[in-house]
Parts: C-alpha cells; structure tokens; sequence
C-alpha cells in the first residue's frame, strides 16, 4: 500500500523563510523612519523659511532695524488680546506674532503644536519653539541674565558686538538669525540659541550627541543626521554640520569682519 505525501515546508525551511522575512520587515521599518524622518526636516526646513521671512518683514516695518533678540515689550499680547507678563513678553515668540499668518507649522510643528491646547499655552509658546533665536549676536540679549547685555558700557567695551540693524551685516546669507534648538536630550524647542564663543568659550569641545547636554551646545540641536537647520539674515536657509556651526563668522558680525572664526568677544 503506497502512502501518499502532501507537499509542505520543512523545518529549515520554515526557518529560512522566517529569517528572510525578518530581514525583509527590519530593513523595510528602517527605511520607513528614514523617510518619516526626512519629512520631518523638510516641514522644519520650511518652517525657517517662513519664521525668517516673518522676521525679515518686521525689521521691513521699522526701517531695517531687527527684533531685539530678548527685550521686554508690555504691548505684546497672546492669541486672544490678552496683555503678556515678563518673560512671555520677552522672549521672540509672542513678540514677532504680528508678522506670521499663524504659529502652528511656522514656530511649532513636528508634535510641539499641542502646546497650543496646553492650559499653559502662553509659556510652553514663548518658551519652546522649534527655532532658537541668536538673541545675544542678532538682535541683542536685553535681559538680566545675558551673558553679554548690549548696554552702552558693554559696546564701549567690546565693540558694537550684536547687529542691530539689517545694514550692519557684510554677509547676511552667512549670518544665523534663527537654528534648530532644544531644552534638553529629547526636548525638541527653546527660544534661542548661543554661539560657540562669546566671552569666552560657550561649546563643550566634544562632539554633539543625542545626550549631550543642551547649554553644551548653545542650546543648538543638530536633531538632523548631525545637523541643524538654519535661517538666515538674507532669507536662505540651510543644513549646517557640526563643523559649520563652530565657526564664529556664521554667529557675529564682528567674527565675520575679521574673518576669524574662532572669535572671542575682547576689551578694544
């Protein structure tokens, strides 16, 4: 008596086709977070494009001068008219509102946007927006707690150090207004950023990682494959590396008139 045999897959068989399949999965999840990725940087990418041209049109409205970086402003009020409190009325956000068709997609995006329905939405929007302003260098930082206040003292001292004015800059597609900016590891957002020298030297001498700590950095995020994106006093935008951000010419006009970037703010 013939025993019949159905056709079927072997243990190894088994096997081999659960391996492929699990290469097949890995590389496909893989592929899937790089683009997820790459979206993302492309939505930040286009957000600096309109927070710049939303900045651009403000120093428009005053003759050419630019937003003070962080300065106290009474008149600036939120979504709804009301009248802000110090630092909510200090910081960039809220203050260059007046220029932008909305906040959403321009100042918060990529999952920051829920600080819009937040109770504490006033702050979290003043506080942690994607894009970090060179307040100290553009602009100038009029707060207690700059680490070089733009007093009349200090530019006695060392120079008119912070641009004021859209003239002042040699090269405004070199010069950084606005840079990807975080709080901390894995807190994407803060109201500005910090070059690698001021007083003296501000950036840890390590490489940038994931874990590193922000102020190590100037609060800088290079959240993009090791890069930051960056908008520009001209209007472009770009992805710099590490080795990019570290040179003093694309922070200060005073850096960039000498060529040296690895400028240090000095007594003249």
């Amino acid at each position: 008596m013939k025993h019949s045999h159905k056709p079927g897959f072997t243990l190894i068989e088994l096997i081999v086709a659960f391996a492929i399949i699990t290469v097949l999965a890995t590389i496909s999840i893989a592929a899937f977070r790089g683009l997820r990725q790459k979206a993302r940087c492309v939505v930040e990418i286009n957000a600096a494009r309109n927070l710049i041209t939303a900045y651009l049109d403000n120093a428009t409205e005053h003759s050419g001068s630019v937003l003070p970086g962080y300065a106290t402003d009474p008149s600036t009020t939120n979504l709804d008219g009301e009248p802000l409190s110090f630092p909510m009325n200090a910081r960039y956000p809220w203050r260059l509102t007046q220029n932008l068709p909305q906040i959403q997609g321009v100042m918060l995006f990529n999952g920051n946007e829920s600080a819009l329905k937040n109770k504490d939405r006033d702050y979290l929007v003043s506080v942690q927006p994607n894009l970090g302003l060179n307040a100290v260098m553009v602009g100038g930082h009029f707060g207690t707690s700059s680490p070089v206040p733009p007093t009349q003292r200090m530019v006695q001292r060392l120079g008119k150090f912070y641009l004021s004015h859209v003239n002042e800059s040699r090269s405004p597609n070199r010069l950084i207004v606005f840079a990807s900016a975080r709080s901390g590891p894995g807190e994407v957002g803060y109201f500005e950023v910090r070059p690698p020298n001021l007083l003296r030297r501000v950036w840890s001498s390590s490489e940038f990682t994931s874990s590193s700590a922000a102020n190590e950095f100037g609060f800088v995020d290079m959240r993009w494959g090791g890069k930051a994106v960056v908008a520009c006093l001209a209007g472009n935008v770009e992805l710099l590396e590490e080795s990019q951000l570290r040179d003093m010419t694309r922070w200060s006009i005073q850096a960039d008139a000498e060529n040296n970037r690895d400028f240090v703010l000095r007594t003249r």
